[in-house]
């Protein structure tokens, strides 16, 4: 049985960011985006073609430490200005689902945080 990769973006709080490949075997993509970000992943729109960036809701209150390097990087791929706490993840994004980035997505979401930090 073949299993679908998945690739997917974190920033961490400190502006250090992950690349992830995981394989999809069983479960949902919200499995994995609640351990990179959180219980409550809750979605960004960005204008930037094809993503979504995700937070936890619950980040505030939970007491995580601001992450501006991801404030800045939601900023510049047209998302809105949010203060946000804790990581983040970045996904592709079509028809109202997350998807596994592509290699060039990956690229250009890089490149953009570098200019973050």
């Amino acid at each position: 049985m073949a299993h679908t990769a998945y690739t997917f973006l974190v920033v961490a709080e400190d502006g250090t960011s992950h690349e992830h490949h995981t394989r999809q075997r069983t479960g949902r993509v919200d499995t994995w985006l609640r351990r990179a970000v959180g219980a409550t992943p809750t979605p960004i729109l960005l204008a930037a073609a094809h993503l979504v960036a995700w937070r936890d809701a619950q980040g505030p209150s939970l007491g995580r430490r601001p992450n501006p390097v991801a404030g800045l990087l939601i900023a510049h791929l047209g998302g809105p200005r949010v203060p946000l706490h804790g990581p983040i993840a970045v996904t592709g994004y079509r028809d109202g689902t997350a998807r596994s980035l592509t290699t060039a997505q990956v690229d250009a979401v890089l490149a953009v945080l570098t200019h973050c930090r």
